[in-house]
């Protein structure tokens, strides 16, 4: 007996090379691109053609439908750059625009005048590309080229944007934020922010945006710099307006904002492919460097009158004091390496260390949670004077033999050390053998009796003097050595200490200024020019006395042209990492984990967007209208010179009413010990309503001041009060890495009124 399937398999495998009685769309799509598929089906009489059309159309739906239309009209390798198409012409986006429903309607001659259903169109682009990703790399490029032709023949490739797998499609919308940067820069207003957010995240949703290439974080980087812009605007919500009141606040303030600012301003060195989009990171960049350039002037003179007195404090060490006020009672309670990166600045200390702790490690603070501890460089910031110091404990000028000695020989490191081991110091030349890294480093950072052990590491500094026409990414994988010398700290439970001697600036466009005894400094002789201060006295030490000019603008230099130079008083070159890191679950007496160093304008503005996400800018003449962004949260306005108000709005209404109410009482006393203290949950409320609802896992942590790896266990606790009779009230979606408050839902089952 020969059922109807049996048959049909055998008509298709011999008639068609179909494997199957009855091929899905995805089998039909790949079939159409097969190089015999057309001339088997050529080959057919007219009326098998009609039978076996009308049953591939039966068995793979309404696709496989348009899919034997496109075969019966004789454009069977156009059914997937057909169903790209579709994608475009069908877009919801697209929808109401007359050019793409006019296009829509010729392209009716590729299916042999038969209408396409928006549904059944909108169904063939989705499998389409699908279809796309499984081809060979040689027949994707055919089959996107047709597509894209195709386009051009319907008078629409206009519209190439609306897709989501184009690449003509990529390059519009990149050319789209390149118009949205540049208005914005031309006048920063919250709806334009709306817009750069919107078509940055219609780039990342693109099938080919790489996110982890330089392109993709050069937009990452963009987007974030708006943020930062409107958030440290005058008129920004929170803005007390109060002067930055010394030195100390300053360098604080750079170490949590204006470091993040040079991470992403120096990301969009190299620009795009793009005319377009290069212009519009060079404006970008060009209006932040307005703003740090005037920040490093008030930074520099007020490092001028610090330097008459400086004080040793956590969140402003001078480089000599490290060893006897900072490393020394860390050693005296536990084994450390002290990790000296000759160069690291704190934008790169930043980025270099963004994944640590997704490697067992945590950032500790001994101050409150939101106080860093930064150091500062000796002046002139340079190796033989900065790096000398910090290692010896005092000012000086020296090299790496005296730093070993003074080291090892420091009274304070001495009497932290176990009785017959004294501080060891390896320098660049010590660090590897013909295995990595040298054993004589992973012994001694093994040993429990060895209770201090410090490596001077030069991949930063050397970099500076390296090829200009290499894009760095500073990751420690990427970094020869430092990868297994974390590894070793953290098998033997050792705390690291990164620092630095001193920072750096980057050439962008630097102007060359005479001569001078370094990159960025000289000697006191005739008159300072705009670009330079007078230091004398204080912690400047030279081998010709304690005064030097120093630049304090990061657009000049006095040698020849580098990667980037040292020497100067600008915050990338004077303040330095200070940062202690302990292996995961070890507990320091008086230190604890450090919040989220990002600020908040490091995430996204998930309120900026409307509820069903945002839309992809168009290039129609009447674009849609933006939603105005919610209020941006006060921020340091590091380069304006002045300090935004960071706390909290006023304690809302609505808070008061939930946690008076029988039903939070109620299930707080199921929760608990388990449930979060009602001053927790408050921050917890404020934090997500200020946001419309919804918060990255990472600008939560920021706002709460809580370290992001204990975020997930946070919510999840004040899960158990909020979620009455298991509702979704409050969200932890760990796939995206957000946490969203459904306010209305709140309300209605605590039966309160949320305003």
């Amino acid at each position: 007996f020969l059922d109807m399937d049996t048959a049909w398999r055998h008509v298709l495998g011999r008639c068609l090379s179909l494997e199957a009685a009855k091929p899905d769309a995805a089998m039909l799509l790949h079939w159409s691109l097969g190089p015999d598929s057309a001339g088997y089906f050529d080959d057919l009489p007219d009326q098998a053609k009609a039978q076996i059309a009308a049953w591939l159309g039966d068995s793979a739906g309404a696709v496989g439908t348009l899919v034997m239309g496109c075969v019966m009209a004789g454009n069977t390798q156009d059914a997937v750059p057909l169903g790209l198409v579709c994608g475009v012409l069908l877009s919801a986006q697209g929808e109401g625009v007359h050019e793409l429903a006019a296009a829509a309607i010729r392209l009716e001659r590729f299916m042999g005048d038969k209408r396409i259903g928006i549904a059944e169109g909108r169904a063939w682009a989705n499998d389409a590309a699908m279809c796309l990703k499984a081809l060979t790399p040689a027949l994707r490029h055919e089959v996107i080229e047709r597509a894209e032709w195709l386009l051009r023949e319907l008078h629409v490739d206009a519209y190439a944007h609306l897709s989501d797998v184009l690449p003509f499609g990529l390059e519009q919308r990149l050319a789209l934020l390149a118009d949205a940067l540049k208005a914005f820069i031309a006048g920063p207003a919250t709806a334009q922010l709306q817009v750069i957010e919107g078509a940055a995240d219609s780039i990342t949703r693109h099938a080919h945006a790489d996110p982890t290439s330089t392109r993709m974080l050069r937009v990452k980087m963009a987007v974030r710099l708006c943020r930062w812009m409107m958030a440290e605007r005058p008129d920004s919500k929170g803005s007390s307006g109060r002067q930055a009141s010394g030195f100390a606040e300053l360098a604080q303030g750079y170490a949590h904002q204006g470091a993040f600012v040079d991470w992403a301003r120096f990301k969009l060195l190299g620009g795009d492919e793009l005319p377009g989009l290069s212009s519009a990171f060079v404006a970008l960049r060009d209006a932040a460097r307005t703003k740090a350039e005037a920040f490093n002037q008030s930074f520099a003179k007020a490092l001028q009158v610090w330097n008459r007195e400086p004080r040793a404090e956590p969140a402003c060490m001078p480089v000599e004091a490290i060893v006897e006020r900072f490393l020394a009672p860390l050693a005296k309670q536990t084994p450390v390496l002290l990790l000296v990166a000759d160069g690291l600045s704190y934008p790169i200390f930043r980025e270099l260390f963004e994944d640590l702790e997704t490697q067992g490690w945590d950032e500790q603070v001994t101050c409150s949670p939101t106080t860093l501890a930064v150091g500062i460089a000796a002046l002139p910031t340079i190796t033989e004077v900065s790096r000398s110091s910090l290692l010896s404990g005092r000012l000086v000028v020296g090299a790496a033999a005296q730093e070993k000695s003074s080291f090892a020989t420091h009274p304070a490191l001495v009497g932290a050390s176990r009785a017959g081991t004294r501080p060891l110091l390896f320098h660049k030349g010590d660090l590897s053998d013909a295995e990595g890294l040298a054993s004589t480093v992973r012994d001694a950072i093994a040993s429990t009796q060895q209770q201090v052990v410090a490596v001077v590491y030069n991949a930063v500094d050397d970099h500076l003097s390296g090829s200009n026409q290499i894009q760095v990414r500073w990751t420690i994988d990427d970094l020869r050595l430092l990868g297994p010398l974390l590894g070793e700290a953290r098998r033997a439970r050792r705390v690291v200490v990164v620092t630095a001697d001193h920072g750096h600036v980057i050439d962008a466009g630097t102007v060359q200024r005479g001569q001078g005894e370094g990159d960025r400094w000289r000697l006191p002789s005739g008159t300072p020019d705009e670009s330079e201060l007078l230091f004398e006295g204080g912690r400047v030490k030279t081998p010709s006395g304690s005064a030097v000019l120093c630049a304090w603008s990061e657009g000049v230099r006095h040698g020849a042209k580098k990667n980037g130079y040292h020497g100067g008083v600008s915050a990338q070159e004077v303040v330095v990492p200070l940062s202690v890191f302990t292996p995961r679950n070890m507990v320091l007496k008086g230190w604890q984990v450090a919040a989220a160093p990002q600020p908040d304008w490091w995430a996204p503005l998930e309120a900026a967007l409307p509820t069903g996400g945002p839309e992809t800018p168009a290039l129609a003449k009447k674009p849609p209208k933006a939603k105005p962004l919610a209020a941006p949260t006060p921020q340091i306005d590091l380069f304006a010179g002045t300090l935004l108000a960071a706390s909290p709005d006023a304690a809302v209404n609505w808070i008061d009413a939930l946690q008076a109410s029988p039903a939070y009482t109620a299930q707080k006393a199921l929760a608990a010990r388990v449930a979060p203290s009602d001053a927790d949950l408050r921050s917890l409320l404020e934090a997500l309503a200020a946001r419309g609802g919804k918060l990255s896992k990472a600008a939560l942590a920021q706002r709460l001041g809580m370290p992001a790896m204990r975020i997930s266990g946070f919510v999840n606790a004040a899960r158990r009060v909020l979620n009455l009779d298991q509702a979704a009230v409050l969200v932890l979606d760990e796939t995206a890495a957000t946490v969203e408050l459904n306010l209305e839902l709140l309300g209605r089952q605590f039966r309160v009124v949320v305003r």
